[in-house]
């Protein structure tokens, strides 16, 4: 059995990944300034974060057997995810997503197709499999994740979530959880719920509060990412705040995706807690530099120059870009 930092559940997906001027409302003709079919998907994607910077990571998961699945199946071997366990279901189509990108407002727009395929069940679990990694991380949570977290809890591994949105699979699962990394989008989600303050109008101390009752749950580690204005999080009885990095912005996204990935192979590497955070900071920052979730990864060369100087050594990106402009297959 291979040994792996890093198993990733959850069904990868495909994006087209266009670039208007802005999204038309009338019956006219609007130019495409460019497009690229790149993988999608949260837990796929920060798993090509981790393998571009050097982790030994791989996917469990269900995708179709159409030509969205063999695409899923290349991008992932090309951003170095072993794809020996995910499962391919016959006749059926892969999750897909077109992601545009306007010029003139800097936003996006996702409009997805899912719903065909399963989700990774308890029999999909292999207790060898799962034994072999350091870290399960994980986007949803049913019978098969939680099995797959009792299983790495008894062998001294960790849980990481991504927490976008703030729906029951999550907060229903807080005690399963040692590495929590949430959105604005979740945090203002827990905010209502408890009637609260939106994130935008509280003070950091009062943001800490809403941290500290999530550890309360069971996290060990509570991060969230706020955009603009970059990351804060608690550790234990500590707290830390990472401003967001400089760079120009192309599209932000999976911007979250790659945060989670760069986070937990910087974690599993020995980093502290606010070090891990600059570093997924950095891999999130240059990813925001290019259209996608996938085009703009940096390996760890091209992240210690930006941390270092500030500046992006643009040669090995644009030949990613280059790549998925051209398409993997």
């Amino acid at each position: 059995m291979k040994k792996y930092d890093i198993i990733g559940i959850g069904n990868p997906g495909q994006d087209m990944v266009v670039e208007l001027e802005k999204i038309p409302y009338e019956e006219v003709s609007s130019k495409m300034y460019d497009c690229s079919f790149q993988g999608g998907g949260w837990v796929a994607t920060a798993l090509c974060a981790a393998g571009n910077l050097g982790a030994n990571v791989s996917m469990l998961g269900v995708i179709g057997d159409d030509i969205f699945g063999k695409m899923i199946v290349e991008d992932l071997k090309y951003n170095n995810v072993d794809t020996e366990h995910l499962i391919v279901a016959d006749e059926k189509r892969s999750n897909f997503c077109i992601c545009i990108t306007e010029r003139a407002t800097k936003s996006k727009h996702i409009i997805s197709r899912g719903g065909e395929l399963r989700e990774v069940e308890t029999d999909d679990i292999d207790e060898d499999y799962i034994k072999s990694a350091k870290m399960i991380h994980v986007g949803f949570v049913n019978d098969a994740v939680r099995k797959a977290a009792d299983i790495i809890h008894k062998n001294d591994g960790k849980v990481s979530v991504d927490a976008a949105y703030y729906k029951p699979y999550v907060y229903e699962n807080y005690d399963i959880f040692d590495i929590f990394i949430g959105s604005e989008y979740y945090f203002n989600g827990v905010c209502e719920e408890l009637g609260l303050k939106l994130a935008e109008l509280m003070t950091d101390d009062e943001k800490y509060r809403v941290m500290k009752y999530i550890q309360s749950k069971g996290p060990e580690i509570v991060i969230f990412t706020f955009g603009e204005y970059g990351s804060m999080g608690i550790y234990g009885d500590k707290t830390f705040k990472q401003p967001a990095m400089k760079a120009e912005i192309k599209d932000t996204t999976g911007a979250g995706d790659v945060f989670h990935g760069a986070f937990d192979v910087a974690y599993i590497n020995g980093f502290s807690v606010p070090e891990a955070a600059r570093f997924a900071t950095g891999v999130s920052t240059i990813k925001c530099t290019q259209m996608g979730g996938r085009a703009g990864i940096s390996d760890k060369e091209t992240l210690e120059v930006f941390l270092e100087t500030g500046k992006i050594d643009k040669e090995k990106i644009n030949k990613r870009v280059e790549k998925y402009l051209h398409g993997l297959i």
